[in-house]
C-alpha cells in the first residue's frame, strides 16, 4: 500500500485504515467525490512532514475565492493511493486537518482528502437544487435589453380621485383617465444593465411621443454571482418604472 500527498510519500505496513472511499454530499443524486481517508502509525519525522504539507496547503487555500462562486478548485495537493488492487490519483482538498495521538513510539495519525474537481461539481449541483425553481412573468424589452420579469409589472398612476360632498355624496376630481405604468423588476446581465442606463439618458433628453414609454423613476440594480450550467454568471436584477405618454 502506497500513499502520496503532495511531496509526502508513505509506503509501509503500518496503515490502520483502508484509504479509498467517497465523500457523500447527496449520494441518492450521485453527489459524491472520491475521498482518501488515511489512518497510519507514523514516526515523528513522518508526522512532521505530513503537517508541513497541510500547513503549506492551508496558508494558500485560505486566500482562494469561494470555489462554488468562482467555479475554480483553487489550491490543491496531488493525491495518489493504491490499496487492494485499486489506485486513485487526483488534485485534492483536505477534508480534515491531520490529527495525531501518541501510541508508544508511533503517532497514530488520521487525515482525509477529497477529489477537488468532483467535490466542486457536486457542491455546485447541490446549490442549484437548493436554490429552488424561479418563476418569470414574461419579458419586457427596454433600450434593446430583454428583461426576464420576476413580478407582474402592470399598474397605473394619475388616477382620478373619489371625494365626498358635505352631504356624503361621491364626486370625482381630476381627469377621467389613468396613466398606464410598468413597475419593472427583471433580470439581465451586465451588458443589459449598461444598455438600460444608456436608454434612460437618451430618452429623458428628448420630448416623448404619445404612446411611448417614458421613465418615471431612475433605474436601480443589484448584482449576484450565480452558477448557471456549471459556470459563473453575474445576474443583474433591475427595478424601474416607466409610464405611457398620453
Amino acid at each position: 500500500m502506497t500513499l502520496t500527498i503532495g511531496g509526502w510519500t508513505y509506503s509501509g505496513n503500518r496503515f490502520t485504515v483502508q484509504p479509498l472511499g467517497y465523500d457523500e454530499i447527496d449520494t441518492r443524486k450521485g453527489y459524491t467525490a472520491q475521498k482518501c481517508r488515511i489512518g497510519a502509525l507514523l514516526t515523528a519525522a513522518e508526522w512532521a512532514a505530513l503537517l508541513g504539507v497541510y500547513n503549506t496547503w492551508r496558508d494558500a487555500r485560505i486566500q482562494d475565492p469561494d470555489s462554488v462562486t468562482s467555479n475554480s478548485i483553487g489550491t490543491t495537493v496531488n493525491v495518489s493511493a493504491n490499496a487492494n488492487g485499486v489506485g486513485w490519483s487526483f488534485a485534492g482538498w483536505f477534508l480534515s486537518a491531520p490529527a495525531g495521538e501518541q501510541v508508544g513510539m508511533y503517532i497514530e495519525a488520521s487525515v482525509e482528502l477529497v477529489n477537488a474537481a468532483q467535490a466542486l461539481e457536486a457542491l455546485q449541483l447541490q446549490q442549484q437544487q437548493s436554490s429552488g425553481a424561479k418563476y418569470f412573468f414574461g419579458t419586457w424589452t427596454v433600450g434593446g435589453t430583454t428583461l426576464q420579469l420576476t413580478r407582474p409589472p402592470e399598474t397605473y398612476q394619475d388616477m382620478p380621485n373619489l371625494a365626498l360632498t358635505p352631504s356624503g355624496a361621491s364626486y370625482i376630481t381630476g381627469a377621467l383617465a389613468a396613466t398606464k405604468v410598468r413597475e419593472i423588476e427583471g433580470e439581465t446581465n451586465a451588458a443589459g444593465w449598461a444598455a438600460i442606463q444608456a436608454w434612460v439618458e437618451t430618452t429623458v433628453a428628448t420630448e416623448p411621443a404619445v404612446g411611448t414609454w417614458f421613465p418615471v423613476s431612475a433605474p436601480k440594480a443589484t448584482a449576484e454571482a450565480k452558477i448557471v450550467a456549471g459556470a459563473r454568471a453575474d445576474v443583474y436584477t433591475v427595478t424601474m418604472s416607466v409610464g405611457q405618454v398620453r
